[in-house]
């Protein structure tokens, strides 16, 4: 059976907002070792932005 395109946007998206969020904590770390431990709050917003879009669209109607 396959999966409603709602669904699969909603992986996707999750997906994508995974990656970005462990670039960010992969950068913290390494901005911590040189000893400027900075959090960038830009790239971890557009991750949740794009989760939440990913969330909204899996409650898309199935069109058949």
């Amino acid at each position: 059976m396959a999966a409603r395109w709602g669904e699969l946007l909603y992986r996707m998206a999750t997906i994508l907002a995974g990656l970005i969020a462990l670039l960010v904590i992969v950068g913290y770390f390494y901005d911590a070792s040189r000893g400027e431990p900075i959090i960038p709050i830009v790239p971890l917003l557009l991750a949740g932005i794009i989760w939440l879009i990913g969330r909204s669209c899996r409650h898309l109607p199935v069109a058949y």
